[in-house]
């Protein structure tokens, strides 16, 4: 998941076809889960998901790819006990882009649901993409807050987890990317473009580059009745943490995208005395992240400055 201002760079004059995806059926929908360390967000996720699906309702599996946790993800036997495939496979390989792609290589349906294990499933969270059906090949899903506190509402306010909006030629809001923390991709789709980049190796600009990829293979749409909750319990370490990887990640769609996404100050959404310290503090934090990725693409181009430990 990742946070950007803005994007900026030419349109391809060349216009090709886009493709339209198949329809969109609950029991053709992968849902594809990475995770390190996160053993509580994984028990979080399964309980709630049974608490708000019936088996009427059920999506084709849950796939659940732990990516080097220490100690190692488990699975309880009771989230075996209500009918639903569930599988807990291993990926080796650091980064969430490469665990992505190998829960979607084995996934069997036609659709991959991307959440994060920092996320809490509603009961519309998979309703809410059958009623935003169009046949687009991917579609960008809502993200609340769990908790009330200042800093959750400073995410949900910014819109952090919410891609950038744009019109499409009917002059309707489209996503002009994706956020894995929610979304669904035609599978068909995702595998045309090869995935996620691998050389992503953090959990930041992965599932923009993914976005902006499909974007040019088919339409992107949003699924806005299509909830998540999203724990920020981490606090203020957390917040800072999170924006310093989002500038990393932005310095490296930057390169890839030859755009302009250096941070620059801001003013937040809604103007109080707490959420304009966090603004500055969300700067700074981009800012130094953005440096320092900035510094080993000079030094070293793309490929060795993206492949480093998934913090």
């Amino acid at each position: 998941m990742t946070l950007i201002s803005r994007l900026v760079f030419f349109k391809d004059e060349q216009k090709t076809e886009k493709k339209s995806s198949e329809r969109i059926t609950k029991n053709e929908i992968s849902i594809v889960i990475p995770v390190k360390d996160n053993q509580k967000g994984i028990d979080n996720y399964l309980t709630k998901f049974f608490e708000t699906h019936s088996k009427a309702n059920f999506p084709k599996e849950i796939i659940i790819v732990d990516n080097n946790s220490s100690p190692a993800i488990e699975l309880k036997s009771e989230y075996l006990n209500f009918g639903l495939p569930i599988e807990l496979i291993l990926c080796r390989k650091i980064g969430p882009a490469s665990a992505r792609n190998k829960g979607a290589k084995i996934a069997k349906g036609k659709w991959l649901l991307f959440n994060d294990s920092d996320c809490i499933p509603t009961k519309s969270i998979i309703r809410g993409y059958l009623k935003a059906d169009n046949n687009s090949v991917a579609y960008a899903g809502n993200i609340k807050s769990l908790d009330n506190d200042k800093l959750s509402k400073y995410y949900e306010s910014q819109e952090i987890l919410i891609p950038l909006k744009t019109y499409d030629e009917n002059g309707d809001f489209v996503p002009q990317y994706l956020i894995t923390a929610n979304s669904l991709i035609w599978k068909k789709a995702f595998n045309a473009i090869g995935g996620f980049n691998e050389q992503i190796a953090i959990a930041g600009g992965e599932d923009v580059d993914l976005g902006l990829r499909l974007s040019e293979n088919g339409n992107l749409s949003y699924a806005f009745d299509s909830v998540a909750i999203h724990d920020f319990s981490d606090g203020i370490l957390g917040f800072y943490k999170r924006f310093k990887r989002y500038g990393e990640g932005n310095r490296i769609v930057e390169e890839l995208w030859k755009t302009d996404l250096k941070p620059t100050l801001f003013r937040p959404n809604e103007r109080n005395f707490v959420n304009e310290i966090l603004a500055k503090f969300q700067y700074i934090g981009l800012r130094i992240g953005y440096r320092k990725a900035d510094k080993i693409v000079r030094k070293y181009g793309l490929q060795q400055s993206t492949v480093v430990k998934n913090k």
